[in-house]
């Protein structure tokens, strides 16, 4: 019996011992509040110095980072960092500094890591389950860049093993982390000295960090470099700078950030570039400050590429030009300057063994635009670095799509540069009617507005630039004056393909718009320029180029604008209410002693509000034109005061002219555009208005009918000039019919006269 006791007792413990890992994972039968601690155990954690020794602040302020669970990570040049200390000069003045560490002679090897621009961060897990940094509004730093000082710092630091100089560096506040080992055999202390430049640095500092001591061989902590693989890595998608100033104008897009727009590109040279740098490069002042954004290469790539460039801009007075420096190391790489006036290029440098990477740009001193523009935002994309050759060639980058068809210019292919000066949109892209300009009574609504601009500092034609790609060879274009512009001025419009002209086109400011068809053969950038016929004058016309359209296998009638159809308006009809007047024009300095109405002299009829008398009737639907003389230097709304100013196509005075004493003598006018009516006749009635001024005037003024460029009948109106009716033969085919109130040398300003009751007949 007691045998099998026995036998059955030693069973009984078997059996427990064999359940017992079993039950001890089971906590629904062993229940507990205590839960396993997630382990704390990183590489050589018992080498980190600060985890067992103090180190003794001498001179300046210290502030001690302890490695252990939950502690603050800290982050320099784009990596996570821990253990160690950051020091600084006192902020009384003191420029130097100097931390002890106590070694007892018990190690053989110190090492530490000593990087720029330093904060804390918080980390997180991503869905891969690695240690990645979170923004967070709590820490001095908003993950992966870190915005450093508005001037860079370089201190001079010494470190000492006892008595004895082991070493003596340059630090910069923006330098990426650089690893540092030195033997310290035997030695009972180890001394960091901040000798030259720590005041400059307060109050910041310059962070210690992996901060390790070694009884043996010393070993990489915290973030070690691996090395890079075969394929390119591109620069802001998968490596973010680690640094830009707190005032520099650099950006990149996407940013992270909790305050970023969401924004991923720009556009240069009309292709989307995504993952970009883009930087805002002042005109108004030139400092010697570069806007600058740094990159940690870590000593990993031989090859860096980008393309470079102006940002594409269809506002008003952005234009100038940049340079842009590249450093690799502190040693500039490539420095060119780039305009607002060329297509981005792509650039492939030499970066073996480079660290920090740097772009920098700066505007161009002296740039013909200095003082005369808002600024321009410049951009780098498509960067990327690379181990081989073969692996630059790889890259695809970005590219703009040209349909192998005819295609619209703007709204298609892109506008990438316009400099004109309008008060709201120079460009057109045709996606709503409501928002259109006219030329000779023609409204557009694809297009752009050439005005060029004048001020004490500069005159600057207006532009506008497109990128063929070399895709097309021929384009064609509506141009002409734009109407209403109250600045009446023939000009020109210059045509270049690839910094090469080709073709200069006349635009008479009576002329109605006329199409153009241009050879651009190869062309990869256009640009079509006006406002260099007359940059003397204080105020330029306003030249209109709609319906752009190219082709790559020559002209071709396409349905992309609709042509204007003719219309038959019957056997005679009312000109004001069938075709109206696109321009009237009365001298401004008329408006001003009330000579004639605010609405400059054209009354359409359509508003009981605006209306002018002829005797004891009142009208809501005529003209009424005024010439005037008045001193040069008081012409206000035309262009400017030199020469006679622009002829009415072949015949006729110009609508300024001058008189030896200096007196500008101006013509008016209304044009309207019959093109394609049939209409063979015009009849009108023409009376003297009341004139209650006292400024003595001539008598007697000329009146003459233009039907396109030639004047076909003239008479004389004069004081007191009772309503009188006439009827004048226009020709066959009239397209522009003119009302022109002549004022020559010779005159002096007219009274003011009513036309209405206007007729077209057949």
């Amino acid at each position: 019996m007691k045998k099998n006791f026995g036998l059955r007792l030693m069973a009984v413990v078997l059996g427990v011992a064999m359940l017992m890992p079993m039950l001890c994972g089971c906590s629904f039968l062993f229940p507990s509040d205590d839960e396993p601690e997630d382990e704390f155990n990183p590489p050589y954690i018992e080498n980190y110095y600060v985890n067992k020794h103090d180190p003794v602040s001498v001179v300046g302020g210290i502030e001690v980072y302890k490695y252990e669970k939950d502690t603050d990570t800290l982050w320099m040049g784009g990596h996570a960092y821990h253990g160690g200390f950051v020091f600084r000069a006192n902020q009384s003045g003191d420029e130097n500094a100097q931390v002890d560490l106590p070694l007892e002679g018990l190690y053989e090897n110190i090492s530490f890591v000593i990087g720029g621009q330093c904060g804390k961060i918080e980390m997180k897990i991503d869905e891969n389950g690695n240690e990645v940094p979170a923004y967070s509004s709590s820490y001095s730093c908003s993950p992966p860049t870190l915005p450093g000082q508005a001037k860079e710092v370089k201190v001079g630091l010494q470190f000492w093993a006892d008595d004895k100089m082991v070493d003596e560096v340059l630090f910069s506040n923006y330098q990426v982390p650089v690893r540092y080992t030195y033997n310290v055999s035997g030695a009972q202390k180890f001394t960091f000295k901040m000798v030259a430049g720590g005041r400059d640095l307060s109050p910041n500092g310059i962070p210690v960090l992996e901060l390790t001591v070694w009884e043996g061989e010393a070993h990489d902590t915290g973030h070690v470099t691996q090395p890079a693989g075969s394929e390119p890595v591109q620069l802001i998608k998968d490596l973010k700078p680690y640094l830009i100033p707190g005032t520099s104008g650099a950006v990149y897009y996407p940013n992270i950030s909790e305050s970023s727009e969401g924004r991923n590109y720009i556009n240069m040279g009309g292709t989307k570039y995504e993952n970009v740098i883009a930087t805002y490069v002042s005109m108004g002042v030139v400092t010697d400050d570069e806007e600058d954004i740094y990159f940690n290469l870590e000593g990993k790539y031989n090859y860096l590429t980008f393309t470079a460039g102006a940002a594409d801009r269809t506002t008003t007075h952005d234009e100038g030009s940049a340079w842009l420096t590249v450093y690799a190391d502190g040693k500039v790489i490539h420095e060119e300057k780039y305009s607002t006036h060329e297509l981005p290029r792509k650039i492939t440098l030499d970066v073996t063994g480079c660290r920090q990477l740097k772009f920098g740009w700066m505007t161009d001193e002296g740039n013909e635009n200095f003082g005369n523009a808002t600024g321009v935002f410049y951009g780098i994309a498509d960067a990327y670095v690379a181990t081989t050759q073969e692996a630059i060639d790889s890259i695809a980058g970005s590219s703009q799509n040209f349909p192998d068809r005819p295609v619209k210019m703007i709204s298609e292919l892109g506008v990438f540069g316009v400099l004109s000066n309008m008060q709201d949109d120079a460009v057109l892209d045709g996606s709503t009617q409501f928002k259109t300009f006219s030329m000779g009574g023609v409204k557009y609504n694809e297009g752009v507005m050439l005005h060029a601009s004048h001020n004490v500092l500069s005159s600057k034609p207006a532009y506008a630039a497109f990128n063929l790609g070399g895709k097309y060879n021929t384009i064609s274009f509506v141009a002409g004056h734009i109407s209403n512009s109250n600045v009446y001025e023939n000009e020109q419009i210059e045509i270049y393909a690839d910094g090469k002209l080709i073709k200069t086109i006349d635009v008479k400011f009576t002329m109605l718009p006329q199409e153009y068809i241009v050879d651009v053969t190869g062309c990869k950038h256009l640009e079509l320029v006006s406002g260099k016929l007359t940059n003397q004058l204080m105020e330029r016309p306003v030249v209109g180029i709609a319906n752009l359209v190219a082709y790559p296998e020559g002209y071709a009638k396409t349905a992309l604008f609709p042509e204007r159809k003719p219309e038959d308006f019957g056997k005679s009809c009312d000109l004001i209410d069938t075709f109206g007047f696109y321009d009237v024009y009365n001298s401004h300095i008329s408006k001003q002693i009330g000579a004639v109405s605010v609405v400059d002299g054209y009354y359409d009829g359509t508003s009981n509000k605006n209306t002018f008398t002829v005797g004891n009737k009142t009208y809501n639907k005529g003209i009424l034109l005024k010439t005037n003389i008045h001193m040069e230097l008081d012409m206000a709304g035309l262009g400017g005061a030199v020469g006679l100013g622009s002829m009415f196509g072949g015949w006729g005075w110009s609508i300024l002219a001058f008189a030896t004493a200096g007196e500008a003598h101006e013509s008016s006018f209304a044009m309207s555009n019959i093109k394609d009516s049939g209409y063979t006749s015009v009849t009108f009635t023409v009376a003297m208005q009341k004139d209650n001024s006292s400024i003595i005037v001539q008598d007697e003024s000329t009146l003459m009918i233009g039907a396109d460029d030639e004047s076909v009948w003239e008479t004389t109106l004069y004081k007191g000039m009772e309503p009188t009716t006439f009827t004048v033969p226009l020709g066959e085919d009239c397209d522009r019919l003119m009302f022109w109130l002549n004022c020559g040398p010779e005159d002096n300003g007219s009274h003011t006269y009513a036309i209405y009751d206007i007729t077209l007949s057949k």
